[in-house]
């Protein structure tokens, strides 16, 4: 199998391209033919000199939803932001207009997933947690617009991120393209919303 791998020392300028790495990365995870690792050592030393990251992915904390295994990157390719629920905090938007701004990264997913206790949480309007985790799940809460069910409510949270990503400084002066997406923990099958 013909692997198209970025380069991490090579900036990537083109979403279509980024994005088609993500799109053939996931296949692979899905296929069970993913790319050899023993190129880590090389992208060690490639990479100390700076990043050039080709995507910034906004997911889960969940720890079934490494982004870097189910799109099969390497060392160097994507620069992530993790936080419970996957939402666009200033933390979040923050790193990720350095990503773009800075970094030069033509492309930003949000990916959302089945099973995501932070959203399910805050669909149902759990309480009586953590004072930290309430504030969590009250951000959470604002961003699913009466969903009916949970799959909505994924979807709905991940909209809402990609919306407030849309407008950051960087992002819209650097014309990033800014997309939502669906992790199946269960298929590792990624579906991207276009």
């Amino acid at each position: 199998m013909s692997i198209n791998r970025h380069a991490p020392d090579q900036a990537v300028t083109d979403s279509k391209v980024a994005l088609s790495y993500l799109e053939e990365g996931n296949k692979r995870f899905v296929s069970n033919q993913l790319m050899p690792k023993n190129t880590y050592k090389a992208d060690l030393e490639t990479v100390i000199k700076g990043q050039k990251p080709f995507a910034a992915i906004l997911t889960c904390s969940d720890s079934r939803t490494p982004p870097e295994i189910y799109f099969d990157q390497g060392i160097g390719d994507i620069f992530v932001v993790r936080n419970a629920g996957n939402f666009a905090d200033d933390t979040a938007c923050g790193s990720i207009d350095f990503c773009v701004g800075v970094l030069g990264a033509p492309l930003v997913v949000v990916v959302g997933h089945n099973e995501c206790g932070a959203v399910i949480n805050a669909h149902k309007g759990t309480s009586g947690l953590p004072e930290e985790l309430q504030c969590v799940l009250g951000k959470i809460k604002g961003n699913l617009q009466d969903a009916p069910d949970v799959d909505k409510a994924v979807e709905a949270n991940v909209a809402s991120s990609v919306e407030r990503i849309k407008n950051l400084k960087f992002v819209k002066e650097k014309g990033a393209l800014v997309l939502g997406a669906y992790y199946d923990i269960g298929t590792g099958v990624v579906t991207f919303y276009k």
